[in-house]
């Protein structure tokens, strides 16, 4: 089986470390994503500024639903 990109939660959903290990987990995901925006010509802080936004516009959709 193919190892999963994102690794799965330590901790459970309400312990104190479940955000940090959350952004741990997505951290290289995010650096990925991010250089290669900026190799496509993107300016980083820009793109960092529209993935805030994208994931705050799912998570206001998700709870409109």
């Amino acid at each position: 089986m193919a190892e999963l990109a994102i690794r799965k939660p330590v901790h459970e959903v309400n312990a104190a470390r479940y955000d940090s290990d959350c952004q741990e987990a997505l951290a290289g995901s995010l650096d990925g994503l991010l250089a290669q925006a900026e190799v496509a010509g993107w300016d980083r802080n820009r793109a960092a500024s529209a993935l805030m936004y994208l994931a705050a516009k799912r998570l206001h959709a998700r709870a409109e639903n």
